[in-house]
């Protein structure tokens, strides 16, 4: 079956607390694996997709303080790393994903000086290395790469990015 992903905007990739519990990201690797077929697709997909956990509603704990939410995530990770290209800037699907590779729990000051540090690490460590490769897959410039590096950087310490008008 072929997907125009022109009919979508964003995509949203939901995840079923039936899939956390069971560990299965096989749905999700699979949806989001699409979007790497091809550098056409890779490129229409750029920052249009947004991630939505589903079933967590009445659970009073953020998402990132979930155990079984944080070793989904970092399944995924392995099999999709290339968050900061994909997600959109004006959601809060990234933020979701990025919180489950920090500490939960910190105090407010050692939100401050903690977290910093271990999104630097997961930035540098894994997540930059996957966005240069998807962003040469795509034909991106550097200047393309450094503006998206800005905004990267705009959206974790500044919050959701404005929306633009078309």
């Amino acid at each position: 079956m072929a997907i125009d992903f022109d009919d979508f905007d964003p995509v949203i990739v939901t995840i079923s607390r039936n899939e956390v519990i069971a560990g299965d990201v096989s749905a999700a690797a699979s949806v989001l694996g699409r979007f790497t077929k091809n550098p056409d697709i890779a490129r229409s997909m750029f920052e249009r997709v947004d991630v939505a956990f589903h079933g967590y509603d009445q659970d009073a704990r953020e998402l990132f303080e979930i155990p079984e939410v944080r070793d989904f995530v970092y399944k995924l990770d392995d099999e999709f790393p290339f968050w900061l290209f994909f997600l959109s800037k004006q959601h809060l699907g990234l933020q979701a994903i990025a919180l489950c590779f920090l500490p939960p729990f910190l105090t407010e000051e050692a939100k401050k000086t903690v977290l910093p540090q271990h999104l630097d690490r997961l930035l540098n460590n894994r997540w930059r290395p996957a966005i240069n490769h998807i962003c040469e897959f795509a034909g991106f410039t550097e200047d393309d790469i450094e503006e998206l590096s800005e905004r990267v950087l705009q959206y974790f310490f500044n919050g959701p990015l404005p929306f633009e008008d078309e």
